[in-house]
């Protein structure tokens, strides 16, 4: 039986990590061909992010270096599972799209589905500026890669062990360009890739996203990464075309 490992990466998100676990735990209620693991990353929380992750029933690790990326690269080192999905614990992904998930790994043996927030954006989830952060970093990422994603910078991806295997976690962001770097090494490596449309939702409690700040380090980095997955592709048989 495989096992699926649900990663969440948090910081202060008391008002929205217990929500978030048990909508998982409700997608997978009745899913008897697979096992789950939930594991949520306290990155540094000072509020009871971590105490509501544990009463909900899920695993958590502690990452005490801030940052987006930190806490995902803590949480992918520790995962088990043969399937990995992720999303935020703010409540803005659809974690009840699960079955829809793995039906579509199992059916179409995909080594990694990304996500496409604008397809369905509930009103207020994503503030003008935050859209127009997103789709301008889309279409560099499209432009310099030659890639034809609609949402470079969802959170929410799925992919197998195949391809964890082959990620050197260690080239990749440390904070929130991590979103767009697992997608380009996942089509960098010419694993079978796709794209799905999802819900995206208004989130609770406080945001954290810095628009101009994070946005800036996104296209900068995205020049950085194309360097060194570079390096890293060339050392696979595969793909040495990039």
């Amino acid at each position: 039986m495989k096992l699926v490992s649900v990663v969440i990466p948090a910081y202060n998100e008391e008002e929205s990590i217990g929500n978030s676990i048990q909508e998982v735990k409700k997608a997978i209620k009745y899913i008897s061909n697979y096992d789950f693991e939930i594991i949520v990353i306290n990155n540094n929380s000072k509020d009871k992010t971590e105490e509501i992750a544990k009463k909900n029933g899920a695993k958590v690790v502690f990452e005490d270096k801030k940052g987006y990326g930190h806490a995902y690269k803590k949480g992918l080192s520790e995962v088990k599972g043969d399937i990995i999905i992720t999303g935020d614990g703010d409540a803005t992904y659809p974690f009840y799209d699960i079955p829809r998930f793995l039906k579509l790994m199992e059916e179409s043996d995909f080594d990694f589905i990304s996500t496409n927030r604008f397809a369905h954006l509930e009103e207020g989830s994503m503030p003008l500026l935050n859209h127009v952060g997103n789709f301008s970093l889309t279409f560099f990422s499209n432009l310099l890669y030659g890639t034809k994603i609609s949402d470079s910078q969802s959170g929410m991806v799925i992919f197998n062990r195949n391809y964890l295997d082959k990620v050197n976690l260690s080239i990749l962001s440390n904070g929130m360009p991590l979103c767009q770097e697992l997608k380009l090494y996942a089509i960098s490596l010419r694993v079978k890739f796709t794209e799905v449309p999802i819900k995206y939702r208004k989130r609770l409690g406080d945001a954290k996203l810095k628009p101009v700040k994070d946005g800036v380090e996104n296209l900068i980095e995205l020049f950085k990464f194309k360097r060194k997955v570079r390096s890293e592709i060339l050392k696979w048989p595969i793909n040495r075309s990039i």
